[in-house]
């Protein structure tokens, strides 16, 4: 009996296991079916969302509304509308304009929308950004002044703006925003155009420019007038500018709200020199500029601006540099470099402006300095069938090397001794300083040699030789060229003249010069 039920308990715990890894596995089973049920729906849910209809692209049109006044400067009536495409995508003519007035809203202007394509400049059809859109009423058909009226701008079923104007209750001062003119620098007797760009309340013919400070220009102002893209011009004729030079112009309009409501703006106007009328113009620049170490890496560059209309015309430029020691030093004469400039020749249109380097033989940097001296860059371009132009461009390098000759007994004596015990006559010295750093690129030491001569009354009355000699870089040396003391050969004034060569290693680098009077008694 104890056997049969140890059988059973041993059976019913092998079918208790048994059920218990038979649940096991169906909860994995679940599991997985529940992830492949939840991806699966997900995917049907975004298939489905992503056949969505994109919604329409939003409209970011911006424009600028006025109201017009009639000529004679009344208030009482609007003698039309003007609307500047100011930003976002290009308005087709179809498009409609509905005006509102609620003080009016049966007049016969404001009952049909108006089309874009109706009040553009040129029977355009197409509104592009800066164009203005002009409606003018019908004398019989302007509206109060006093009411307000309201603007939509609708395109393929979109209202693009909507802007209330307000009537003669409100209105804002006249600005002048912006002036300018073509060409940015205009040539002595050719023609050129102020602009003005004005936004506010204003009397339509009281914008005028005022030219009396350019040499030849009216004295008196002149009116401008409005062109299709809402601005204001001026034409200055052939003929007559007559300087060059920087001068000013004053742009002015009166306000709708009479006295103390005047815009002005100032117009920069500088006109630049252009012999023979040739219509070319070179300016010449170094980069960097100005030159910040004279030993290289620095470039020549022509910017070259031509007003013409030729196409592909054949264009010519040469460069070269004259160095001449700082003056009043003659002892040497200039020295003068050529340069080349790019492939000759090059191609121009105009009017266009285009921009030439110089091409050092030795490589694209021009590393020639001569120090102490004065630089003057010169650049001829010739246009073939038009003419040539010319510019040029001053440097003075700095003195990194200094000279000075001096007597160390004032006044010089006649009657002085170089023998004795003490001798009583002075030296004349020399004494040359290297202010050359190494931030400067400067090497670390300079020779020099030259000659100082003493001129007694005009009559030279000795000269002395000065052999190569080396200075380091931050310091300086002095030297006594006379082997010892000096005294005059006679009463007079006496002049020291030093000219000294600076050489890096055997290049000649630029020179010295330095001069002293003295009076012996």
């Amino acid at each position: 009996m104890a056997g049969m039920r140890s059988r059973w308990r041993a059976s019913s715990s092998h079918r208790r296991g048994i059920q218990r890894r038979g649940r096991g596995i169906s909860d994995v089973i679940a599991t997985i079916l529940l992830l492949a049920l939840t991806v699966t729906l997900f995917a049907a849910i975004f298939a489905f969302v992503t056949t969505f209809p994109s919604p329409p692209a939003q409209n970011n049109n911006q424009f600028q509304a006025s109201l017009f006044y009639p000529s004679n400067g009344t208030l009482k009536w609007v003698a039309g509308i003007r609307i500047v495409h100011l930003a976002g995508p290009q308005v087709p003519g179809s498009g409609l304009i509905y005006l509102k007035s609620a003080n009016q809203p049966t007049a016969p202007e404001f009952q049909s929308p108006y089309t874009v394509a109706s009040g553009l400049p040129g029977g355009s059809t197409i509104w592009n950004l800066g164009q203005i859109w002009t409606l003018t009423f019908p004398i019989t058909q302007m509206p109060q002044a006093a009411s307000n009226i309201t603007i939509y701008i609708v395109s393929q079923s979109q209202l693009l703006f909507s802007v209330i104007l307000p009537g003669t209750t409100f209105h804002t001062p006249p600005t002048v925003v912006s002036t300018y003119t073509v060409p940015s620098t205009p040539i002595i007797g050719q023609p050129f155009v102020v602009y003005a760009a004005l936004t506010g309340s204003y009397k339509m013919n009281s914008v005028y420019v005022n030219l009396g400070s350019v040499p030849g220009a009216p004295a008196t102002p002149q009116r401008m007038t409005l062109n299709g893209l809402g601005q204001w011009i001026y034409n200055v004729s052939t003929g007559v500018t007559k300087l060059n030079g920087t001068f000013y112009g004053f742009v002015n309009a009166s306000g709708l709200n009479g006295t103390g409501q005047t815009a002005i703006g100032t117009v920069v106007i500088t006109i630049i020199s252009n012999p023979g009328g040739i219509p070319i113009t070179v300016e010449v620049v170094a980069v960097p500029q100005p030159p910040t170490n004279f030993i290289g890496a620095d470039y020549f560059a022509a910017v070259i601006t031509y007003t013409g209309t030729l196409t592909n015309a054949a264009l010519n430029v040469s460069f070269w540099v004259n160095q001449t020691p700082h003056a009043p030093f003659t002892a040497h004469s200039k020295t003068s470099t050529p340069l080349t400039g790019p492939a000759q020749p090059l191609k121009i249109s105009g009017p266009s402006t285009m921009t030439v380097y110089a091409i050092w033989p030795g490589g694209g940097s021009f590393s020639s300095w001569l120090l102490n001296s004065s630089v003057w860059v010169n650049v001829s371009a010739t246009i073939t069938g038009v003419g040539s132009a010319s510019g040029s461009l001053t440097i003075a390098t700095p003195l990194y090397v200094q000279g000075a000759v001096f007597y160390t007994k004032v006044p010089p004596s006649h009657t002085c001794t170089t023998t004795g015990s003490p001798p009583t006559c002075g030296y004349g010295n020399v004494t040359v300083w290297d202010n050359w750093t190494t931030a400067l690129g400067g090497p670390a030491s300079l020779s020099f040699s030259g000659t100082v001569w003493v001129s007694n009354t005009g009559n030279g009355t000795a000269h002395w030789t000065i052999g190569t000699t080396s200075v380091n870089q931050g310091s300086s040396i002095t030297i006594n060229p006379s082997g010892g003391r000096w005294k005059p050969s006679s009463l007079g004034t006496l002049e020291f003249f030093l000219t000294l060569t600076v050489y890096n290693g055997v290049t000649i680098v630029g020179w010295i010069y330095d001069t002293t009077t003295y009076s012996a008694t």
